[in-house]
């Protein structure tokens, strides 16, 4: 996990457990978040958040662009859409689960430089030993456990943890991370299952409410 996220998780189980709870249920119905968000499956970057009842609807986006000066641009996008439930609500405190797709896309120019720096090729030179790659895709696919504490109105931390599948067609990995799991951070195909991603607090991050 990236030192931010570690650091909210932290800093997030410390107020759940400081705060009393009461039993009355916080009103989220027609809520709108946005914030930062850590998947299980690979994906972070901007996150947006809609409560309907005990339903919640959860996008999250990331984009990377490097244009090198003398080559094709090199870009990735990085989305994930879930649908949650939450069976137990409390004043502080939402307990959530649902079901999360990752997607992940990536141009070849992208993937060709990976290659290039993996057989070790300086930039520029001819590089006969690597092939040029074609645009990848990768889905993988969650079952979240969402804990989502509210720290005041309009600020919450939602700590991840939960169930991982990855499918992968290709060895050019687009969803990459660094968990310590076999089923995230390999880069050959095959199928990949897990729980957790290698970490205390699995993935996190933010809302700030309207």
């Amino acid at each position: 996990m990236k030192p931010f996220a570690r650091l909210i998780s932290i800093l997030a189980l410390v107020m759940a457990i400081s705060i009393p709870m009461s039993v009355d249920a916080r009103d989220m119905n027609g809520k709108f978040g946005i914030g930062y968000d850590q998947s299980l499956g690979g994906v972070s970057g901007l996150s947006l958040k809609y409560h309907l009842g005990n339903f919640v609807l959860w996008g999250t986006l990331g984009f990377d662009l490097f244009k090198p000066t003398e080559s094709d641009p090199r870009t990735a996008v990085r989305f994930a859409l879930a649908g949650l439930y939450d069976f137990a609500r409390f004043e502080k405190v939402n307990l959530g689960v649902g079901v999360k797709l990752d997607v992940g896309w990536k141009n070849g120019a992208a993937i060709t430089a990976e290659r290039r720096d993996a057989a070790g090729c300086e930039p520029g030179a001819s590089c006969p030993v690597v092939e040029s790659a074609k645009n990848t895709w990768q889905v993988n696919i969650e079952l979240p456990l969402v804990a989502e504490v509210f720290l005041t109105d309009h600020f919450s931390i939602h700590l991840v943890t939960g169930i991982t599948f990855n499918i992968l067609t290709s060895k050019d990995v687009v969803l990459t991370q660094n968990t310590g799991r076999l089923s995230t951070d390999t880069k050959e195909k095959g199928f990949g299952f897990g729980v957790g991603n290698g970490s205390l607090f699995g993935a996190a991050g933010f809302s700030v409410y309207f």
